[in-house]
C-alpha cells in the first residue's frame, strides 16, 4: 500500500522542496533531446537550468510545487509590474498525469489573487508541450511587449532560438464563471485492510469530471434551503463554526441556516445517488474545494464525512445514471490504482484519499477534526491537517 500518493494538489514551496527544484527542471529538459536531434543539434548544448533552486526561492514572486516530495514546479516572477510564468517543469516520471495542467491553473489562480488580470510567459512556438499546451488553457500569442525585452535578450544570449521560434503568450484572468455551491459526502467504514469508501465511477460522457472516481454528491438545489432537517440549534451552530473560514454563508440566512442547507443537500444526494438514508446528525464537516479558474463549470464543494457501520454498509447501492458503477472500495486500492494510472482522481479527491491513507481507520478520522479552509485554485497544504 502506498504511504501517500505521489502528487495530490499544488502547494506553495517550502524549505524541503527547494533542493528538488533544480533536478526537476533538468529532468524535464531531457525532453528537448528529440527536438535537438530533429534540428541536428547536440542535445548537450541545451542551456538547461535557468535558475538554481535557492535562487528561485530567494527571488521575487512565488514558487508552486506538486507532490510530496515535489515532482513538478511553477515559478511566477514580477517583471515591470506584470507577472510572468518564468518556468513550469514536471519530472518525466510524473508526466501525462495532469501535473503540468494543475500547476498551470494554480499559477493562473495565484496571479489572479495577487490582483493581476493577465499572466504572461515566453515559450517555444512549435514544441508540442510548450505553446500548444498553453493554448489549451487560454493562452494566446501576442506581439512582444516592450517591457519583456530583457527576457528576450536573455534567451538570445543563451541561444534558445536554435531550438525554434520563441514567442510571448498571455492569458486573461477572471474569477469566473461563478462557482455553484455543491456538497459531496464521503461514506467511510472500517474494512479488513483498513478504511473503505463508497465511490462512484462516473461515465465518460459527463460534461464535468468525466470518467473520474468521485464521492456521492451534487449541487445545492432550491429544495435544500427549505428541507425538513430537524437538529438542535447547538448542533447547527457547531457545524457553522466548522465552516467559518469558507464562503458557506452565501447559502443564505443565518450561519446555522447555511449549515443546515449543506446537510440537507448531502442527505438528498446520498438518497438519490446511493439509495441510503442517513441521519444528518452523523454528518461531519471535512473539507471545502473551489474549482479553479479557466474551467467552464466551477463548483464550491463542501465535503462531509458519513461514518457507516459494517451493518449499514449494505444499504449503499449503485442507483445513479451519472456513474456506470458504485461500490465500497478500500482507500488504499483507490490510491494504488490511481498511482498506476488506472483511474482518475480529481485534485480534491486525491488530497482526501491521501489524507485518509495517513489516518488509516475510522476512529482516527473521527478524532482529527481538521481546520477547514477554502482550497482555491487547487493550492493546498501538506496533509494530514491539524485541528
Amino acid at each position: 500500500m502506498p504511504a501517500q500518493l505521489s502528487f495530490t494538489a499544488i502547494r506553495y514551496a517550502d524549505a524541503a522542496d527547494i533542493p528538488l527544484i533544480e533536478g526537476i527542471e533538468r529532468a524535464g529538459d531531457t525532453r528537448f533531446a528529440e527536438v535537438s536531434r530533429a534540428r541536428g543539434i547536440d542535445p548537450g548544448l541545451f542551456p538547461g537550468v535557468g535558475m538554481p533552486g535557492p535562487e528561485r526561492a530567494a527571488s521575487p514572486g512565488l514558487v508552486l510545487v506538486a507532490g510530496q516530495p515535489a515532482v513538478g514546479f511553477a515559478h511566477i516572477v514580477p517583471v515591470a509590474g506584470c507577472l510572468v510564468l518564468e518556468q513550469l517543469s514536471v519530472s518525466p516520471d510524473a508526466g501525462r498525469r495532469g501535473v503540468g495542467g494543475s500547476l498551470l491553473h494554480a499559477a493562473m489562480g495565484a496571479a489572479l489573487d495577487m490582483g493581476h488580470d493577465t499572466l504572461y510567459l515566453r515559450t517555444f512556438a512549435e514544441v508540442p508541450w510548450n505553446a500548444p499546451f498553453y493554448a489549451r488553457s487560454g493562452f494566446l500569442e501576442i506581439p512582444d511587449p516592450e517591457w519583456i525585452a530583457p527576457l528576450v535578450a536573455a534567451e538570445d544570449g543563451a541561444g534558445l532560438r536554435r531550438w525554434g521560434r520563441r514567442i510571448t503568450m498571455a492569458c486573461p484572468l477572471a474569477d469566473e464563471p461563478v462557482p455553484r455551491p455543491a456538497v459531496s459526502v464521503i461514506p467511510l467504514k472500517d474494512g479488513p485492510r483498513g478504511l473503505e469508501a463508497f465511490v462512484q465511477y462516473r461515465v465518460s460522457t459527463m460534461d464535468f469530471a468525466a470518467g473520474a472516481v468521485v464521492f456521492p454528491g451534487g449541487r445545492v438545489d432550491p429544495v435544500d434551503h427549505d428541507a425538513a432537517i430537524t437538529l438542535p440549534q447547538t448542533t447547527l451552530d457547531e457545524q457553522a463554526d466548522r465552516w467559518a473560514a469558507t464562503d458557506f454563508r452565501k447559502l443564505g440566512g443565518r450561519p446555522s441556516d447555511a449549515a443546515r442547507t449543506i446537510l440537507a443537500t448531502g442527505v438528498r444526494e446520498v438518497r438519490e445517488e446511493a439509495a441510503a438514508v442517513i441521519d444528518p446528525a452523523t454528518l461531519i464537516p471535512w473539507d471545502n474545494w473551489v474549482t479553479p479558474t479557466g474551467i467552464s463549470r466551477r463548483f464550491d464543494v463542501y465535503f462531509l464525512i458519513a461514518p457507516v457501520s459494517e451493518g449499514g454498509a449494505g444499504e449503499w447501492r449503485h442507483t445513479t445514471s451519472e456513474a456506470h458503477d458504485s461500490h465500497w472500495t478500500p482507500v488504499d486500492a483507490l490510491a494504488e490504482r490511481a498511482e498506476r494510472g488506472e483511474l482518475l482522481l480529481l485534485p480534491p479527491t486525491r488530497a482526501i484519499v491521501d489524507e485518509l491513507l495517513a489516518l488509516r481507520d475510522l476512529s482516527s478520522v473521527l478524532a482529527l477534526t481538521p481546520a477547514i479552509r477554502a482550497v482555491r485554485h487547487d493550492i493546498d497544504i501538506r496533509r494530514p491537517r491539524g485541528g
